[in-house]
């Protein structure tokens, strides 16, 4: 789970938003980075889709991903949104 010092997640800001914004990438960026469409990054961020799906070689992209925001996996709440 997250610890909230470490990271300083906004709770009231979609999680995966605040992570795409530390890594300075635009939504479509962000998606062609995980293999999404721009427009699934969207509709997460806006949470029009209630659960985020990701495969395992997406994963393994916000895996990456997240190193370079000096993140790891673990510090990403249960609950992302």
């Amino acid at each position: 789970m997250v610890d909230d010092k470490k990271t300083n997640f906004n709770p009231n800001v979609p999680t995966l938003k605040q992570v795409r914004e530390r890594l300075g990438m635009t939504q479509e960026e962000f998606g062609q980075a995980l293999g999404i469409s721009n427009n699934t990054i969207s509709r997460y961020e806006r949470g029009v889709h209630q659960r985020i799906k990701f495969t395992i070689a997406q994963m393994k992209r916000l895996q990456d991903l997240l190193e370079q925001a000096g993140l790891s996996i673990q510090d990403l709440p249960d609950d992302v949104e």
